[in-house]
């Protein structure tokens, strides 16, 4: 059984690798595609920068939250979230998850197994 849910996962990721594949020079200069972060800091030089204009220093003031939600980690987060297809990834010392954008819907979480010790070590 063991056997089997290792060759499913391994299946499942390479058969992902395409669908989140970015190009290498997206990698180094960030990508134009804003609807998708699917890499820290939008580019390998982390500059965490996006080219869109909707919101800018008169309008941020309007700005309100629609949803919100509890990661449950006393530790705080690990990194940055993802975005892919509408769909946030994020991930803390305790679960990673999968949440819709527009609504805050959680579609998937699972537990992750560190050692109680090591989030504290790396962090």
């Amino acid at each position: 059984m063991r056997r089997f849910a290792y060759l499913s996962a391994t299946a499942l990721l390479l058969a992902s690798t395409q669908v989140f594949s970015q190009s290498q020079q997206e990698l180094v200069t960030g990508s134009a595609n804003t609807d998708n972060v699917v890499n820290y800091g939008m580019n390998y030089g982390q500059h965490r920068y996006s080219t869109l204009t909707q919101i800018n220093k008169r309008n941020v003031r309007n700005l309100v939250p629609v949803w919100s939600l509890s990661l449950e980690s006393e530790l705080g987060e690990q990194a940055q979230p993802m975005v892919y297809e509408g769909v946030i990834y994020a991930a803390n010392a305790k679960f990673t998850v999968a949440v819709e954008a527009a609504t805050g819907k959680v579609l998937w979480r699972t537990p992750v197994n560190f050692d109680p010790a090591s989030p504290r070590v790396v962090c």
